[in-house]
C-alpha cells in the first residue's frame, strides 16, 4: 500500500527539522506520531527551541494533522487528501501586555491571512504570572503532497520567530 499524503509530507517535515538540528542551528526536544483510533485522526508534532537558547527555552512545535474525512477522500475516492498544518510557540511571560507585540511579530513572519490564537496558562493563586503563553500559527487551508517542497522552506521562518520571540521572553 502507497504512503499517505500525511506519511509524505511528515517525513518532508520530520526531515527539514532534522536537518536544521544536524546543522546545530536547533535542538529538537520532543517529537510525536499519534493515531486517534476514536476519532479516526492523526498528528504528528516534532517540537525543537535554538540551539544557544537560555532557560527557559521558548519551544516551537510543528504540528501537522489529518481527520478521517480527508484520509477517506484519499484512500476510497482516490482524491486529493490535505492536512492541517499549525505552529505552537511556548514562551514565559510576566505581562499579558505582551500578546499584542507577540502577535505582531507573528504576523510580520508569517503574514497578514495566518490565523494567530493566544492562550496564557497560570499557576493557581499566581494571577499575576508568570504566564505561559502558547501562540499559535495557523494556516487557514490545507497542505496537500504539491507543498511538500515549502515546509522545509518554513524551518527557516520557525527559527526566526524564536530568534524574535526570545526578546518577549519574560517580559
Amino acid at each position: 500500500m502507497d504512503p499517505t499524503a500525511f506519511d509524505n509530507l511528515k517525513t518532508v517535515l520530520e526531515g527539514a527539522v532534522y536537518d536544521a538540528d544536524l546543522q546545530g542551528k536547533i535542538a529538537v526536544v520532543d517529537r510525536r506520531d499519534l493515531v486517534d483510533l476514536a476519532r479516526l485522526f492523526r498528528e504528528y508534532a516534532i517540537s525543537f527551541r535554538l540551539h544557544d537558547a537560555p532557560d527557559p527555552p521558548i519551544v516551537c512545535t510543528a504540528r501537522l494533522s489529518l481527520d478521517f474525512a480527508e484520509l477517506v477522500n484519499e484512500r476510497l475516492y482516490h482524491g486529493r487528501a490535505g492536512c492541517r498544518l499549525a505552529l505552537l510557540f511556548t514562551l514565559p511571560i510576566r505581562r499579558s501586555s505582551v500578546c499584542a507585540l507577540i502577535e505582531g511579530t507573528l504576523r510580520t513572519i508569517w503574514g497578514e491571512e495566518r490565523i494567530i490564537r493566544q492562550t496564557l496558562r497560570f499557576t493557581f493563586p499566581h494571577e499575576r504570572g508568570p504566564y505561559e503563553n502558547e501562540a499559535v500559527v495557523e494556516f487557514a487551508r490545507l497542505i496537500y503532497e504539491d507543498n511538500a517542497t515549502d515546509l522545509p522552506e518554513m524551518v527557516p521562518y520557525m527559527v526566526s520567530s524564536l530568534e524574535q520571540l526570545q526578546l518577549f521572553a519574560g517580559q
